[in-house]
């Protein structure tokens, strides 16, 4: 037994600190919107808290550069400054294997976004937009309106987004802290089943509208958003109206223990979307976008979450490895057709080893359940996905390029209303990610 304590402890020592900057740099993690830490400039999304697994610091200004300034931040991506403009670009794609079925681009995407000068001491006008590549014929139609997962116009704190930031245009809802993960850097393939699937009645992800978000204390952040699921940039008819669906999400940083490398974050949103027609609920299988199933879901939609993160590190007789346990709950009632949608995810994650010249190893494995009932039918579906898998940046390539394993255990069962069988079958993916910016979730 000694010999296996030993054994670990070898193994995680190796582990790199969570999220490290590199000093100088612009900006730092791409993913990370934590409490009381420097905003990104290279991510367009606006839920405080977002990566349980970063390392706080506290904010600092970035000094001007005195003259025009290119240069390659792998934080980042691509950034150019000069005096008090900044501008950075980054990019992000990933190409899944399916043993038994064809293989297919997952996401490819491209951002920018550009810092105006400051137009007070602590304000600063912003610009940021990014677009989806993926199964849309972009490079054969041409450009269009129906690639964009962030185009807005933000004012902001000079410094620190994080601190504030007001913004109008589309941008992803604020309720859910995986949903404002962004994809380069997600554990798994897609999101939780419970949120994917919310994607069927036009609920959460890519929105117009409004939104606010403001550091109230360096443990407390609130973000509102008044925006409108009906039409985004993405559809045949966009809409430019907001207030259709209105959120707000409060996110805690209940506990912060840098010496034991011990966080706790909490967060709790709320949201009421009006007038969903014509939609039906269609459960989803953890890695595919296979339907199993649908119910009818229109009407007013009142929707409640909850999530929290807790990160460590193992014991002294395990080394220094570091771990998080992360889970999400979401409640969603349709007043119209009586239907009910409750669900959420459990995940565990440990980093192993973690130098450049070596790579890494990061496994995962999560539960995610979902409930499906309507007024007018006897009982619920259940449906329930198992996922393990392990992420694994290449050696060599400072954490840009990735590789991807995930194995998935689906069963879904209820009233044939819902779910037309009982079924449990698995999935298996191979991945590849390439990413201009740091694999830095661990």
């Amino acid at each position: 037994m000694n010999r296996l304590y030993l054994g670990l402890a070898l193994v995680c020592a190796a582990a790199p600190s969570y999220a490290q900057s590199t000093p100088g740099t612009l900006v730092r993690d791409p993913d990370d919107s934590r409490l009381g830490a420097p905003r990104p400039a290279a991510r367009a999304t606006t839920s405080p808290g977002a990566d349980p697994l970063a390392t706080p610091a506290a904010p600092r200004a970035v000094p001007p550069e005195p003259t025009a300034r290119w240069r390659f931040d792998p934080s980042v991506g691509v950034v150019y400054a000069r005096g008090d403009f900044r501008w950075a670009t980054w990019g992000f794609a990933e190409r899944l294997v399916d043993p038994g079925g064809a293989d297919r681009w997952r996401r490819v995407r491209q951002g920018m976004e550009v810092d105006l000068p400051r137009v007070t001491a602590r304000l600063r006008p912003a610009f940021v937009y990014e677009v989806d590549f993926t199964d849309n014929d972009f490079f054969r139609a041409g450009a269009g309106s129906k690639v964009f997962e962030n185009l807005f116009v933000a004012v902001q704190d000079a410094d620190d987004a994080g601190r504030f930031r007001a913004l109008v245009g589309e941008n992803t809802h604020v309720i859910s802290r995986e949903d404002n993960l962004a994809s380069g850097n997600l554990p798994a393939v897609n999101r939780s089943l419970v949120l994917e699937e919310h994607g069927s009645v036009n609920s959460f992800g890519t929105q117009f509208g409004v939104q606010v978000q403001r550091a109230l204390s360096p443990r407390v952040a609130l973000a509102l958003s008044a925006q409108d699921n009906r039409g985004s940039l993405n559809t045949d008819d966009p809409r430019w109206a907001v207030g259709n669906s209105l959120a707000a999400k409060l996110t805690v940083l209940a506990l912060r223990d840098e010496p034991a490398g011990r966080r706790l974050t909490a967060g709790v949103g709320v949201d009421h979307t009006r007038a969903i027609r014509d939609r039906r609920f269609t459960p989803t299988p953890a890695i595919a976008a296979e339907p199993l199933g649908a119910t009818e879901a229109v009407g007013d939609k009142l929707s409640v979450e909850a999530d929290a993160a807790y990160t460590s590190r193992l014991g002294r007789r395990l080394g220094a490895c570091p771990f998080a346990v992360e889970a999400e709950g979401l409640v969603s009632a349709f007043s119209g057709s009586g239907t009910r949608v409750a669900g959420g995810y459990v995940q565990a994650r440990l980093s192993l080893f973690g130098s450049d010249r070596a790579g890494s190893l990061d496994p995962f494995v999560r539960l995610d359940v979902v409930r499906l009932g309507r007024d007018g039918v006897d009982g619920s579906a259940v449906q329930q996905a198992w996922r393990a898998g392990a992420n694994d940046p290449v050696p060599h390539t400072g954490r840009l390029v990735g590789l991807h394993l995930e194995v998935a255990r689906n069963t879904v069962r209820g009233p044939a209303e819902v779910v037309p069988a009982r079924r449990s079958f698995g999935e298996v993916r191979f991945g590849l990610r390439v990413n201009t910016a740091q694999y830095l979730r661990y």
